[in-house]
């Protein structure tokens, strides 16, 4: 409850951090030979917590996901101080996995522009669905959203700006090109359903669309119509800003308009394209011109 209240954890981290939780118990388990008491975890040695990576690396598992389990166990180990319970000298000294470096993957450009403006989708589908999916598709790519954000967005709240909850509750306010917002407009005629109280983008039966479910869709959808292996609702976001970025945006806009708490972490989209900043210094620099 404090991970979900306090630090205001997504449903699908709260599940992970539950199973790496669960997975530490069983290696101490097998690894010191009885069922861990609050006594034995606070006699953990610093050989105890490399053994548990070791164990963790022999069965395959990558440093990310090593990295989110000694957060998880952490945040157990937390919740055990704050009550007076264990000593965080031991863990708090366990090093982090150093991860890599991993560059998002955007659509280019021209194949995701061809992909909006195609007639349909799937053949077989009704007009309204394709509808929908068109103007999700757009929206996902006219404003960098996550995949969630854009599917809580309600009827009610759909103007020419649309103010979205993002991670950490954090408010902001995105703009709808003229295009995106006719989209929308066209999808909300042709939908069979009542969207005026619910949710914007719903499937068949009315209820609110799932990430995983319109992921899925991504997933025969690239097969059909060329795009690449990496397409997904947030590869769509990923195009978005390196899009942006290509076409001269500040960093400083673009942090803003994806709702990232820090600079840094939108920084990563200047790395992906060599090419284009080196036209930019051909363009801009003084001898670039003679």
């Amino acid at each position: 409850m404090e991970l979900k209240v306090q630090r205001r954890l997504s449903f699908n981290t709260l599940i992970s951090y539950r199973k790496d939780v669960m997975d530490f118990r069983q290696f101490l388990l097998e690894h010191r030979g009885d069922d861990p008491t609050v006594e034995s975890l606070g006699s953990l040695k610093i050989v105890d917590f490399r053994s548990w990576f070791s164990f963790r690396i022999g069965k395959g598992l990558i440093a990310r996901s090593n990295s989110r389990a000694l957060s998880a166990v952490r945040s157990f180990f937390n919740y055990l101080a704050k009550k007076n319970l264990i000593d965080l000298k031991v863990i708090n000294s366990v090093r982090r996995p150093k991860l890599p470096a991993l560059l998002p993957k955007p659509i280019a450009e021209e194949s995701l522009l061809r992909f909006l403006d195609l007639d349909y989708f799937f053949d077989r589908d009704l007009d309204w669905i394709n509808c929908r999916d068109r103007a999700l598709y757009s929206l996902l790519y006219c404003c960098g959203l996550r995949i969630n954000e854009a599917l809580d967005i309600r009827t009610k709240d759909v103007g020419k700006e649309i103010r979205i909850v993002g991670k950490g509750k954090k408010d902001r306010i995105i703009m709808l090109l003229p295009l995106v917002f006719t989209r929308i407009r066209s999808y909300i005629i042709s939908c069979p359903h009542n969207l005026n109280d619910g949710f914007l983008f719903v499937g068949v039966r009315g209820k609110r669309l799932h990430a995983s479910y319109v992921d899925s869709r991504l997933r025969k959808l690239r097969l059909i119509h060329d795009l690449p292996d990496h397409a997904s609702a947030h590869a769509f976001r990923h195009s978005f800003a390196t899009h942006l970025i290509q076409h001269g945006a500040d960093l400083r806009s673009v942090q803003e308009l994806l709702g990232h708490e820090s600079l840094s972490s939108t920084q990563i989209y200047t790395d992906l394209d060599d090419y284009s900043l080196l036209k930019v210094y051909e363009r801009t620099h003084p001898l670039g011109k003679h």
